[in-house]
């Protein structure tokens, strides 16, 4: 047990970038949610969105994800104090990337194209096109993370929808499990907030509207959807061995790791939580730990109507009647949804709840809803709890958990 310290962390969400402006949005129940300025949107279905307000950030998805990844990077190797200019085969790195999207001019320039005459040779797509599409191709950006991070041993890439920060997480425990590896880079971003992609989810009927501030309402009973968000979040795992020799600080133990397949739809979760259950069941018997043990959730919670309803009767699956006491808040109520950078952001949200020892809001929280009857959190107060739970369940039935635990005194 503690086998696998976190020693630094990195973060970069529509809450601010760094680990002291997150602790002082959890204390205040901070909303990160604001209309959209990367685009126009008088005239677009979607007008909201977890948007980093940054002017700098360039409007393309993969300039964004790039400059969020190595900003978080850089805060992540700081607080763990390793340098970034020293590389080791002993470094690993687990990263997990959103989807790109092409910005719609370099697809409009692309599809205007004149063909060619197909007796003297096969269309072209324009060079501007191949060369954006490469930019964004998962692989380039793990090269470009790797050498940044020095890390010259195992690296991988994965994409689990919204479980794929929690899998990048639980993929660097596993290495360091194994042995493959005393220090493992996990980060996750994604930046969605582009209008294809904010069209595909709202196509989808997913999506919550309104007020900025009041949109996002997870496990509420008036809950109409997710809102998207961006984001990035780098932790830096290190074998107790490793990290013990050179004295470096624990903020942290990831402890357990669970994941599941709901095998059930593409798009809709198991009605009763099937695989999130079995990710979650997983998760504690990997770190050794018994339900009641465990003093908060931050749930997956994305204000959708199927999906809190299929979280909650997962956390009653395993949790049974001491559900209704298990303190439970989703802190996409203050982000937003940030697709496959979530539950790693979420799990440093979840870190600094338990250094803070604060039990974080879900905002918005007004209305129980019967079908989720859970202990959930409307306003943050204080609490005393060492060990901790941070879900994350995707489309495709993807489900994974993270058991989280204080350190030692």
């Amino acid at each position: 047990m503690n086998d696998v310290w976190i020693t630094g962390m990195g973060i970069v969400s529509p809450l601010g970038a760094g680990l002291e402006a997150h602790r002082a949005a959890l204390a205040a129940s901070q909303c990160g949610i604001r209309y959209i300025h990367q685009f126009p949107t008088d005239r677009f279905p979607v007008r909201i969105a977890g948007e980093i307000p940054d002017p700098e950030l360039p409007h393309a998805a993969a300039g964004r994800t790039s400059i969020l990844l190595e900003r978080a990077l850089d805060q992540a190797f700081e607080d763990a104090g390793l340098d970034l200019a020293s590389a080791s085969p002993r470094r690993a790195l687990s990263c997990a990337l959103g989807k790109q999207t092409v910005r719609l001019e370099t697809l409009a320039a692309a599809l205007s194209a004149p063909e060619s005459d197909p007796a003297a040779e096969p269309p072209r797509w324009p060079r501007e096109f191949v060369c954006d599409w490469e930019r964004r191709e998962p692989a380039s950006e793990l090269d470009r993370l790797a050498r940044r991070a020095g890390a010259l041993g195992p690296a991988y890439c994965c994409y689990t929808a919204c479980a794929s920060g929690n899998d990048a997480l639980g993929m660097g425990k596993r290495l360091i499990e194994r042995g493959e590896a005393d220090v493992v880079v996990a980060a996750a971003a994604d930046c969605q907030v582009n209008p294809l992609s904010l069209l595909e989810f709202d196509l989808l009927d997913a999506l919550a509207q309104g007020e900025p501030e009041r949109a996002c309402r997870p496990f509420d009973r008036q809950r109409t959807g997710f809102v998207v968000g961006e984001g990035a979040a780098v932790l830096v795992l290190e074998s107790a061995p490793h990290a013990r020799r050179r004295r470096a600080r624990a903020r942290g133990y990831l402890s357990g790791y669970g994941s599941a397949l709901d095998c059930f739809g593409l798009t809709k979760c198991h009605p009763q939580g099937r695989g999130a259950a079995m990710a979650i069941a997983a998760a504690l018997a990997d770190a050794g730990r018994r339900p009641e043990e465990v003093g908060y959730i931050n749930a997956h919670g994305t204000g959708t109507v199927l999906n809190d309803r299929a979280e909650s009767a997962a956390i009653y699956h395993v949790w049974g009647a001491g559900a209704r006491r298990l303190p439970v808040s989703s802190t996409k109520s203050m982000t937003g949804h940030l697709i496959a950078a979530a539950s790693a952001v979420e799990a440093v949200l979840t870190l600094l709840a338990l250094e803070m020892q604060l039990l974080p809001a879900t905002l918005n929280y007004a209305t129980p809803d019967p079908e989720c009857d859970l202990a959930v959190v409307a306003t943050p107060r204080s609490a005393e709890f060492r060990v901790a739970m941070s879900n994350g369940f995707g489309f495709g039935g993807q489900n994974s958990a993270l058991v989280l635990e204080a350190p030692l005194p």
